[in-house]
């Protein structure tokens, strides 16, 4: 059995891939099959929202087309760099993670960037679209064959909000262009790892938006606001350019990989369809984040109210050679330590000048009378 840092998504167990890493099971006996094309699927069917959750296999197909022209290739370039650059002063072998990685075309990427820099590393994508992680295992795969050698990374279709991955395994985590969960990355992503996230600027994609809307609205999305306090901004870049759509094909391409394609009336997407150029303005913002170190919290049962830990205190075998001095210093709170004075300046007329008929009929009783002296 091979070691792994997959969980079993049933019980939370570490997942051990067999000889021939076709599958993989957890102590508990939940098995796991690859499939031919070399993923895993690691999402429960009772932990899905729709029947097909997550990219289509038409927007795949068109986002896949549209990457594989090198339209986002700066994009990709500047990500590697940084990737590159944070993965160098890391203990190797080193583990990546590419939250919502689509069909792949980022995460090869990534992948040759760190093996053309000589870095061991394992790359793992996730996504929650099945047609997504298929077409991205299919990428590495051919890859993997032109190179000759096996294919490394691991494809899983699972979800962003339940990574099936051990704690703090992870050394650098990517995502782009998704919804930002950063209590599921900071469960996974190790103390002194890194979160690279990429997102679209306010000018991103502004001429074919001009076209699509009536009127623009200004989205502004603040990643340090989202990422909340357990992750610290280390850097911040801006890749911006124009590029040229030359074809109706890379138009309809473009449009149907964007939520525009949904969020747009069909009559202003009609307007799309007789132009066979366009410019456009490529706007992207990367934000680098470093997880905050937490201070360690003493444990409860530390805590003694003389504000020594309990490791401080002295063994009993060891009480009888402390000095006197030592045990005097000790907060006098407790009853029995009470100064005798505050009872007796307590008043002992008034429970006397009580009539009362018992204590007459029988003398005897008022011995027992408390205030007396």
């Amino acid at each position: 059995m091979t070691a792994s840092i997959l969980l079993c998504p049933v019980c939370k167990e570490s997942l051990q891939a067999n000889d021939s890493n076709k599958s993989l099971s957890c102590a508990n006996n939940h098995s796991f099959d690859r499939a031919r094309q070399g993923y895993l699927n690691l999402l429960l069917a009772h932990k899905k929202k729709s029947k097909n959750p997550g990219d289509s296999q038409e927007m795949v197909i068109a986002r896949q087309a549209f990457l594989n022209s090198d339209f986002y290739r700066p994009i990709s370039e500047s990500l590697n760099k940084i990737v590159v650059n944070l993965a160098l002063p890391l203990k190797q072998p080193i583990q990546v993670l590419d939250i919502g990685c689509g069909e792949g075309y980022y995460s090869q990427r990534i992948h040759h960037s760190l093996s053309d820099h000589q870095i061991d590393h394992k790359l793992h994508g996730l996504d929650i679209s099945k047609d997504a992680v298929i077409a991205a295992a299919k990428r590495a795969k051919a890859d993997a064959h032109k190179a000759a050698k096996p294919m490394t990374n691991e494809w899983l279709v699972a979800s962003a909000v339940e990574i099936p991955l051990q704690d703090q395994s992870i050394d650098i985590a990517t995502c782009l262009f998704t919804r930002l969960m950063p209590d599921s990355y900071h469960k996974v992503i190790k103390q002194d790892g890194y979160f690279i996230c990429v997102n679209t600027g306010e000018k991103h994609l502004i001429e074919l938006r001009e076209k699509l809307y009536d009127q623009i609205t200004k989205v502004e999305f603040d990643p340090v606001k989202n990422m909340g306090n357990d992750f610290e901004l280390v850097d911040q870049q801006q890749v911006s350019y124009q590029n040229t759509l030359s074809s109706q094909q890379q138009i309809q391409d473009l449009l149907l990989m964007t939520p525009h394609n949904w969020r747009t009336k069909s009559e202003n997407k009609e307007a799309l369809s007789t132009l066979e150029e366009l410019t456009v303005t490529i706007d992207a913002q990367i934000h680098v984040f470093k997880v905050k170190v937490k201070e360690k919290e003493k444990p409860a049962d530390t805590i003694n109210p003389w504000g020594k830990t309990t490791q401080e205190i002295t063994p009993p075998s060891q009480l009888a050679e402390m000095p006197a001095a030592t045990v005097t210093e000790l907060p006098a709170a407790t009853p029995d330590e009470m100064p005798i004075k505050s009872s007796t300046e307590m008043p002992v007329e008034t429970p006397t000048e009580i009539p009362n008929k018992k204590s007459e009929a029988n003398p005897s009783k008022e011995k027992f009378n408390p205030w007396l002296k």
